[in-house]
């Protein structure tokens, strides 16, 4: 089941950090898509600005929802960042 709230994400997160976060972003979530086109630094930058009322028509998300979503796709950005410099004894 897809976390809803950067919150939730964490705990996910931490409860299964062998598993690509992005599976526990909703397939069709505005967090997903940044996660899929979007650099760490892009999110970040979109993250220390205001929503983008574009992107919050063509969501249907309030600007508190839309920061949310960027900041779950910041999440698990860095968690995959981190996944990369596992050493391979714990990775599958």
């Amino acid at each position: 089941m897809p976390a809803s709230t950067p919150k939730e994400l964490r705990a996910c997160i931490a409860t299964d950090a062998q598993t690509s976060p992005s599976v526990f972003l909703a397939d069709d979530s505005f967090a997903a898509w940044c996660y899929d086109h979007l650099s760490f630094r892009e999110a970040r930058a979109a993250f220390e600005r205001d929503a983008d009322p574009d992107e919050c028509e063509q969501w249907g998300l309030t600007a508190l929802a839309w920061k949310a979503q960027i900041e779950m796709a910041l999440i698990a950005l860095a968690a995959a960042e981190r996944m990369k410099t596992l050493p391979p004894e714990n990775k599958f």
